[in-house]
């Protein structure tokens, strides 16, 4: 994995900013490969209930299930909300760049595209609203 680069806010706002610019290239690396159905294990990083790890399954494009890592247990859905498929992650960045978030650093797989590592403070002046979400496995492809 490259290092985590800061895109901070240089990008912030910037529809064509050269942060913006980089995550519509790996965008287009990730879509190229048209994976619909897909697992990956993912750690949440916010101030919220804690989980060491959970495996995200994709089917059709959509989350269709989460199951913590450590326990085996099935995440109910008002947990599964927030997690993200990796179309998702690419929206939430792309979001933080819209709404000129305060820091935003992210990092992708090199021959991918797909984030691996994202780190999103929204507001300087807000304690506890950052947001972050580290992949703990690349993305498997899933037999259809």
């Amino acid at each position: 994995m490259a290092p985590l680069l800061f895109l901070g806010p240089l990008a912030c706002g910037d529809s064509t900013g050269p942060a913006v610019e980089r995550l519509q290239s790996r965008r287009a690396t990730w879509e190229a490969q048209g994976l619909g159905d897909y697992s990956y294990d993912v750690r949440r990083v916010c101030f919220c209930p804690f989980r060491e790890g959970v495996r995200l399954t994709v089917m059709g494009g959509a989350l269709t299930g989460a199951t913590d890592l450590e326990t085996e247990e099935i995440l109910e859905p008002d947990e599964v909300q927030w997690y993200r498929t990796i179309d998702g992650l690419f929206d939430l960045l792309e979001d933080a760049y819209d709404r000129d978030a305060h820091q935003v650093r992210v990092d992708f797989d090199d021959e991918r595209g797909y984030p691996t590592e994202i780190f999103i403070d929204y507001s300087e002046m807000i304690a506890d609203e950052e947001l972050g979400f580290t992949l703990l496995s690349e993305v498997r492809a899933l037999d259809g």
